[in-house]
């Protein structure tokens, strides 16, 4: 048993966890990174002179406590919060979870996080996120 797959067993139970395969197309962008850049630095090692294109998988979870919008979805990266889908997103992948049959589920999904270089003499990128989601061909 990975680390990964312990830590979600203490998160979420397994039988209540979604996996959601995509196309390998990565063109859903995830909002909020720029407040989680140390925990992305974390993930991937840190910041290198080329980059990162890393894939990983990312578990998608109802944040209903919050504080600024209560249907909100938080991203997490082995166990580490990276980030949220957009408040449209968020909605919709609620609403697609509820007709598929799995309201308030958790979702596992396949993600990359991009960016992370340090070249020096200030070009420097910021980490970023993009999901393998299709949240309108989701079921």
């Amino acid at each position: 048993m990975s680390f990964f797959d312990s830590l979600l067993k203490t998160i979420v139970p397994p039988k209540q966890i979604v996996h959601i395969d995509g196309a390998g197309d990565f063109d859903l962008q995830i909002v909020g990174e720029s407040h989680y850049q140390d925990e992305l630095e974390k993930i991937t090692g840190g910041k290198t002179e080329d980059g990162h294109r890393m894939e990983v998988e990312a578990m998608l979870i109802h944040d209903d406590d919050n504080p600024y919008d209560n249907k909100a979805i938080k991203v997490c990266i082995e166990g580490s919060l990276v980030g949220h889908l957009s408040q449209e997103l968020a909605r919709e992948f609620r609403n697609r979870m509820d007709e598929a049959g799995y309201p308030g589920m958790s979702a596992v999904c396949n993600a990359l996080i991009v960016g992370g270089w340090y070249r020096g003499g200030g070009d420097e990128g910021h980490f970023g996120v993009r999901l393998d989601l299709p949240i309108y061909q989701l079921f």
